[in-house]
Parts: C-alpha cells; sequence; structure tokens
C-alpha cells in the first residue's frame, strides 16, 4: 500500500516514517482502444525476451497490484526530481535519484550491490517485487541493467514511459507516494558481472574483427571525439515518435546496416554509461544479442585516463 509523505527528505529514503495509510481511490477503467493493446502486446511478443518490457495497457491493469513496484527514474538530480515527478507521475511511481546509485568513489559509475540493495530496500523493494522502472532520458535503462548484472531478473522497463502512458489517457498524479522501507537483496550468486566492460576490455577489443565498439552519442558528438574504431548508433533511433521501441524486425535492420550482428562482442558506451544502457537494452534484451557489454566508464574514464581518440568517420 502506499503512503503519503510531508517532505521531500523522506520521500527520497532513509528517515522514519509514520504516516497514515492511505487506501488506493476507487478510479473509473480507461476505455482504451483493444487495437492498440493487441499491437503493443504482439510487438512485445515478437522480442527475444519479452519478460524485460511491458506495455502501458499492462501496467495500468495491475497499477495497484502491491507486487508491482514502480519506479520513475527521471530524477537525474534533485532539481530534475523537483520539475518532474512533483509535477506529475503515475500513480504509486516511487522516485529514485540517480546519485543515490552512483558510487561513491568514482564519479558517475554505478552503485556496488550492498549500496543499490539499500537503496531499493529502503524505498520499499523486496525480493518478490516486479519492478517496472520509466523514465526519459536512459536512466531505466541504465538501472535494469544494473539490476540484471547483480543477479535480480524480475525487473521490467515500461515502453514508452510516462509519455505513452498519458498518451493512452491514464491518470497521473502530483501526490508523492512512497512504500515502507523492506529487506531487498541481490543473490551475487546469480550475479552476470560479464555485462560490464572495462577500460582494458575496451582497448583489447580495438582493431578486433570479432568485435564491434559502438558510439551511443548523437552524430555531432561521435565526429567531434570518439573511442578509435567505434562506430555511431545514436541511442535515439532505437524508439518511435511515441518514445516505444521500434520493433524486433526494425531493430534488427538498423544493427546490421551497422554490421553490428550477434556473432560479434559487442561493447556499447556514451559519454557515462546512461545513454548506452539503452542500446544494451535493445541489443541484449530486445533482439537477445549473446554477447553485450556496456562500458559504465564510458568516454569520461577514457579521457580520464589519457587514452587516444578520434575525430570525423
Amino acid at each position: 500500500m502506499f503512503i503519503n509523505v510531508i517532505t521531500g527528505a523522506c520521500l527520497l529514503g532513509g528517515c522514519s516514517r509514520k504516516q497514515a495509510v492511505i487506501t488506493p481511490p476507487v478510479v473509473e477503467e480507461k476505455k482504451e482502444d483493444p487495437a492498440d493493446r493487441q499491437a503493443a502486446a504482439e510487438k512485445i511478443a515478437g522480442y527475444a525476451h519479452p519478460e524485460a518490457l511491458i506495455s502501458v495497457y499492462e501496467l495500468n491493469q495491475k497499477i495497484y497490484d502491491t507486487s508491482i513496484f514502480t519506479l520513475d527514474t527521471r530524477g537525474r538530480s534533485y532539481e530534475v526530481f523537483l520539475k518532474s515527478y512533483r509535477y506529475g507521475h503515475i500513480p504509486g511511481a516511487v522516485p529514485i535519484l540517480h546519485e543515490s546509485y552512483t558510487h561513491p568513489k568514482y564519479t558517475d559509475r554505478i552503485a556496488t550491490p550492498p549500496q543499490l540493495q539499500d537503496v531499493l530496500g529502503g524505498l520499499g523493494a523486496d525480493n518478490e517485487s516486479t519492478v517496472v522502472l520509466y523514465g526519459n532520458d536512459g536512466l531505466q535503462a541504465r538501472l535494469f541493467w544494473a539490476m540484471r548484472m547483480y543477479g535480480y531478473d524480475n525487473v521490467k522497463i515500461l515502453d514508452g514511459g510516462l509519455d505513452k502512458w498519458k498518451e493512452a489517457g491514464y491518470d497521473i498524479t502530483s501526490a508523492n507516494s512512497v512504500r515502507p522501507p523492506d529487506t531487498f537483496e541481490f543473490d551475487l550468486a546469480r550475479s552476470k558481472m560479464e555485462l560490464l566492460a572495462t577500460l582494458n576490455e575496451v582497448e583489447a577489443a580495438i582493431g578486433n574483427p570479432n568485435n564491434v565498439i559502438v558510439d551511443t552519442r548523437s552524430r555531432d558528438e561521435y565526429l567531434y571525439k570518439h573511442i578509435p574504431g567505434s562506430i555511431n548508433f545514436f541511442y535515439a533511433e532505437l524508439l518511435n515518435k511515441d518514445l516505444t521501441f521500434k520493433s524486433a524486425s526494425d531493430l534488427k535492420a538498423l544493427a546490421e546496416n551497422k554490421k553490428i550482428t550477434p556473432d560479434k562482442k559487442i561493447i556499447v558506451y556514451c559519454d557515462s554509461g546512461v545513454d548506452s544502457s539503452l542500446v544494451w537494452f535493445a541489443f541484449s534484451q530486445l533482439l537477445g544479442y549473446p554477447n553485450v557489454k556496456n562500458y559504465d566508464g564510458s568516454l569520461n574514464e577514457w579521457l580520464k585516463m589519457d587514452r587516444k581518440t578520434q575525430s570525423g568517420e
């Protein structure tokens, strides 16, 4: 059940909460277009791992299911949180700040498993939760990647995010929502650290015909400076106008046009491992390519470690 909170400090985790329990309001079910719902279901069923994605239509049917734990990942900073979550979000969705799951020592790197599990538990997730992530700038995929890497598989991305939710005519709210803290623990015996590419691994991939390094930034950014030998695949190419992912056949055609094929080891990067997470998600989860890695340090680490770059094509 959801609890209304008074202060932003309590909303974002950690403090003792003794608020009154509020029963979810009874809302009139929206009359959705059956054709749209069917089309979304068929598209998702066509992916290699359809369990990694959920449509707005399916989430709407489960919106007050307490086993569904919806996280609004738009909080790239507290200032962004103030201008996004508080102006409207999916009912029951709990906000999470990017800084809460970044490494305490290495700037912009992903948090350690103990840090991330404490954050998720503090927000109310437990090990029976189906975690649904939505956002608008890649952080939903970064958190998905991290959770899968640390061994938690019951996590999904909301296809199209909040924009698609509103387009479908579903309610949004500005009321703060949190769940009481719970216990969440990663089973590190099931971790998949091979999803992470290191600087040394990227260096070894340069010039290797069995590897492909993918720069997921815009073309202008790529032309200005990129890791030697990398090819450009702008993450926005993955998405339709309504910000849902393109179909499996369309994604496959885009990848093959760039000579990104499942027989190769694929390493994706951007500036800080966020946008590249979206491309990692598309290649590994939607297309099912078996060996896709996200270079979490990305270009920021590459430059900090004084590695060479290229410009132009």
